[in-house]
């Protein structure tokens, strides 16, 4: 019996393999590199070993550190999680030869399905429908040319070792054949050291269905159902669910016939996935995945079963301990993956610190890999978290999921939350009328851009945080007071309200006046000319009450040097903020002479000794706390005398420039 087990891998996965592993009994041991070192998954398993660099040839995929890192710590066995060296042969053979269990597939049967080739080969065997194309693998250019050639486009060239969506390319033309051959054999070659492809055609715009199965190694196969994964973004899965209910029960039972004819073919070991693309009424094996799959919880929720546990009975020799019969399905569950990304800016991968994450509790199952305080590295997959729901009804489990993905609040790190609510709200998906090239249809027009309304909302929560942070007791300047709010009121000479400072989304700007506060703390302010009187009372936990004076909303904000992170009601703005500082002191409104509100550095001079001008016009920009200050005129008038130029630091309350009024 196992009795402990080295996880070889990192994030959401490690935890999550080591949750299985602590309700069974079962010692966990975690590994991580030097970028690692303070990751939750460290944190939370607690018994850890370094392997090596940052970069994952020094680290995560060092076949030989991961197995002296397991009989360093007495283990039993070693579970790879998924990606890295989850399908490596090589590395599962390295296992079993040092005397360790491999919690997957054998090596053979990752060498039989891990390769694409190889696995369409066995689909053959097994009369299983197959998309047309080359017989088999090839690397070289010409021959791959003279393949293409025989073919109408569209044409997929796709990475023979590959896996998760990369390395595909699809050729709508053969204009530029020579060079596209080349690209994908090159971005075979990086993502997988092979430059080998498979030729084959592109099916367009079909159903993306798999059906998970699990083998005891003696030709035992039972399959746990079907999940859909035909939401996706350049071939990489982006939600998924189960069931598929667009199937029909007679094309449902030919995949179950076919997925576990391809286990009993090869008397698979372990849990794979079979994935199929179906067109109509025709389904075509597409590839195997011999390990645990990204979107595993699906099966899950669906299921009842704990598909880590099953693994580690399958790997000790516990056969499957369940049949056919044994396994039913209810309700409904859907996936999404949260991830570090820029969506606005084609979907780049996004680094940093998370300075604030908090998910859902209600209805929602969340496996994450990180926590508030934690960095997103450069090196690894930036997938922080993903989030499921289930429900009685595909209906249920989506309005479930789309709610708790308005509830998700990340905070300091870019991210596609907002891409997703947007997803899980188009027509299409909301009424399951789905295929692989929804999505990207989709994105010809989407933009990553809050509701204006909202934005508004939360701009005004925002000056009200930042106000009330920035204050200091025993003046006059409302910009310094602190502590509880008294009566005060910004206006000019002739009583109209003066604006304060600006709040920055990205390149949407919101100007804010304030105007007064009250005893009770509510505050009266322009927000680009809206009105607003709210009042924000702190619950804790970065948790606030907004009360408007027609509306409350509960919202959770976060102040740093980066600005004022507000999310409510579903939306999430992160505001820099940009002060729009002049002559405006309450205790000095009719002064000639403005001076610098804070110390910093003048990085722009934009006026002149004798220069006319006008009320708001920009004079002059400094630079403090990585803030720009734009410091202005607030009357007409003649720039008398300068006192900075551009470099200089400046002291706070040092004169910086006098306007004589006019």
């Amino acid at each position: 019996m196992i009795k402990r087990v080295l996880i070889a891998n990192r994030g959401e996965i490690a935890c999550r393999i080591s949750r299985t592993c602590k309700n069974l009994g079962i010692e966990a041991v975690a590994v991580y590199s030097k970028a690692d070192e303070d990751s939750r998954h460290v944190r939370e398993i607690g018994h850890a070993v370094e392997l090596g660099g940052a970069a994952v040839s020094d680290s995560y995929l060092n076949i030989e550190r991961v197995i002296n890192a397991a009989i360093s710590t007495d283990c039993d066995a070693i579970h790879p999680g998924y990606g890295f060296l989850s399908e490596n042969p090589e590395f599962a053979e390295a296992v079993e030869n040092a005397g360790l269990i491999f919690i997957g597939p054998r090596a053979n049967d990752l060498r039989r399905f891990g390769d694409k080739s190889a696995a369409k080969a066995e689909a053959i065997r097994a009369q299983i429908p197959v998309i047309s194309g080359s017989e088999g693998k090839l690397s070289d250019p010409d021959k791959i040319a003279d393949v293409v050639r025989t073919m109408m486009p569209p044409i997929m060239l796709k990475a023979a070792a590959g896996g998760g969506g990369k390395g595909m390319r699809v050729l709508n033309d053969l204009s530029n054949l020579t060079a596209d051959i080349a690209a994908a054999m090159s971005e075979s070659l990086r993502s997988f050291s092979d430059d080998a492809l498979l030729i084959e055609q592109c099916i367009m715009d079909a159903r993306h269905v798999e059906v998970q199965i699990a083998g005891d190694g003696e030709g035992n196969i039972i399959h746990l159902f079907e999940r859909e994964c035909s939401l996706q973004r350049r071939h990489q899965k982006v939600v998924e669910e189960a069931p598929a209910i667009f199937l029909t029960a007679s094309l449902r039972k030919k995949l179950f016939k076919d997925a576990c004819a391809l286990g009993q073919q090869i008397k698979f070991r372990g849990l794979g996935t079979v994935e199929f693309l179906v067109k109509g009424d025709q389904h075509y094996f597409l590839e195997v995945n011999p390990r645990l799959q990204v979107e595993h919880p699906v099966t899950e929720l669906i299921t009842g079963l704990d598909l880590v546990e099953l693994q580690i009975r399958i790997a000790q020799g516990s056969g499957l301990g369940l049949s056919q019969a044994d396994i039913v399905q209810q309700g409904h569950a859907i996936e999404v993956r949260l991830y570090a990304e820029s969506p606005a800016l084609n979907f780049m991968p996004a680094t940093g610190s998370i300075d604030f994450i908090d998910f859902p509790v209600d209805d929602i199952r969340v496996e994450s890999g990180v926590d508030t305080g934690d960095n997103v590295s450069s090196y690894y997959d930036p997938m922080m978290a993903k989030l499921i729901s289930s429900g009685n009804t595909r209906q249920q489990a989506l309005e479930r999921l789309q709610q708790g993905v308005d509830k998700t609040v990340v905070f300091g790190v870019d991210n596609n939350r907002h891409f997703l609510k947007q997803l899980l709200r188009v027509k299409e998906v909301e009424e399951d009328r789905i295929n692989t090239g929804t999505l990207d249809r989709w994105l010809v027009n989407y933009t990553d851009v809050n509701d204006n309304a909202g934005s508004q909302n939360n701009a005004a929560i925002a000056a009200a945080l930042w106000l009330d942070q920035h204050r200091d007791s025993g003046s006059k300047n409302p910009w310094k007071k602190t502590g509880s709010f008294t009566q005060w009121g910004m206006l000019s000479p002739d009583d109209q309200p003066i604006y304060g400072f600006d709040l920055a989304d990205g390149d949407v700007s919101w100007k804010i006046a304030i105007v007064s506060v009250d005893p009770s703390n509510t505050i009266t302010l322009l927000v680009n000319e809206t009105r607003f009187e709210v009042n924000v009372k702190t619950q804790g936990d970065h948790s606030y009450l907004a009360k408007f004076k027609d509306a409350r909303y509960l919202a959770r904000a976060l102040i740093n040097n980066k600005g004022v992170h507000v999310h409510s009601r579903g939306q999430q703005n992160s505001f820099q903020v940009v002060p729009r500082v002049s002559d405006k002191q309450v205790d000095s409104l009719l002064s000639k002479s403005i001076t610098a509100p804070m110390m910093g550095e003048v990085i722009q001079v934009l006026v002149n000794e004798g220069d006319s001008v006008k009320a708001g016009q920009l004079l002059i920009v400094m630079e403090s706390m990585k803030m720009q200050l734009q410091i202005e005129a607030i009357h007409d008038g003649v720039v008398s005398e300068l006192y900075c130029q551009i470099g200089n630091n400046v002291a706070k309350s040092a004169v910086l420039v006098d306007v004589d009024a006019q």
